[in-house]
């Protein structure tokens, strides 16, 4: 048998779904009794999925994970190297979406490294059959109909994670003030003490309320929303990047690429590459 693909369905996401929408690329079931090796950058999006039969393991990073059934799930970023090694001379069947969307790289910063989730029981198995018969039958409006099936999977693996269930001390309205005219222009070239303008509060009075309050310092929290937005931006091949960077407010390419790497460990062209790949 080797390697089988023949219970795998490949979709093609519209060009809308694609800038706008979590979009399955492919769906189904792959049985291997061979080790199937990747080189990375060799697919696009991420790969979430359970083992169906078999046992073995996944290589990747430089760790080795158990493959084996049970209520554990996998969510592989496909731009990494990674192997899959069947045990025992017996085939190891995974079951699984591969998908993508706009702002992976957020998300995977919120969920960690770890690709290993434990989901309550039959949870992924139903959002997959849902997901399979959309892609299936196609129905009107069905992209958004996988957008929203693939938005509460994620619900699942940030709820695995605890990201919204940790205790949130009370926001002071200064800060609250300064998030709110962020995110109304997070485009825009803040700086610290036009904010406390903002905030009504001194600089150093705003550094401190913020630093309290949100776990991070002022500066950081800027530079992580712009961080956020070039990165949507950059995934939007009709824009350039010096496109990207003018609607930032960066004076030039090169500042702009400056600052990107300095935040993303690559500079904006390396990032279009690996996500085009």
């Amino acid at each position: 048998m080797a390697i089988s693909f023949a219970q795998l369905r490949f979709a093609e996401p519209t060009p809308e779904a694609r800038r706008l929408l979590w979009h399955v690329l492919s769906i189904g079931s792959v049985s291997r009794d061979e080790p199937e090796r990747h080189e990375g950058l060799d697919k696009a999006g991420l790969f979430l999925f359970r083992v169906a039969a078999g046992q073995g393991q996944l290589e990747m990073m430089g760790q080795n994970y158990l493959l084996e059934r049970g209520h554990r799930c996998w969510l592989v970023d496909l731009r990494r190297a990674r192997n899959y090694l069947p045990a025992n001379a017996k085939p190891l069947r995974t079951e699984g979406v591969r998908f993508s969307g706009p702002g992976v790289e957020a998300w995977l910063e919120l969920l960690g490294t770890d690709p290993v989730f434990t989901l309550p029981p039959g949870v992924l198995r139903l959002r997959l059959s849902r997901l399979r018969g959309l892609v299936q039958r196609r129905p009107p409006q069905y992209e958004w109909e996988v957008h929203s099936e693939l938005t509460e999977l994620w619900g699942e693996l940030l709820a695995a994670r605890c990201v919204f269930t940790m205790p949130k001390t009370a926001v002071p309205p200064s800060v609250a003030r300064v998030l709110e005219a962020v995110f109304a222009d997070p485009a825009r070239d803040w700086r610290a003490r036009e904010l406390a303008v903002v905030a009504g509060v001194s600089y150093s009075g705003l550094r401190d309320h913020f630093q309290s309050a949100r776990g991070e310092t002022l500066h950081e929290f800027l530079q992580r929303t712009r961080l956020d937005l070039a990165r949507r931006w950059l995934g939007d091949q009709r824009l350039t990047i010096k496109e990207v960077a003018r609607r930032l407010n960066f004076s030039s390419e090169f500042h702009f690429s400056r600052f990107f790497h300095r935040g993303a460990g690559m500079s904006p062209t390396q990032f279009r590459e690996r996500s085009r790949a």
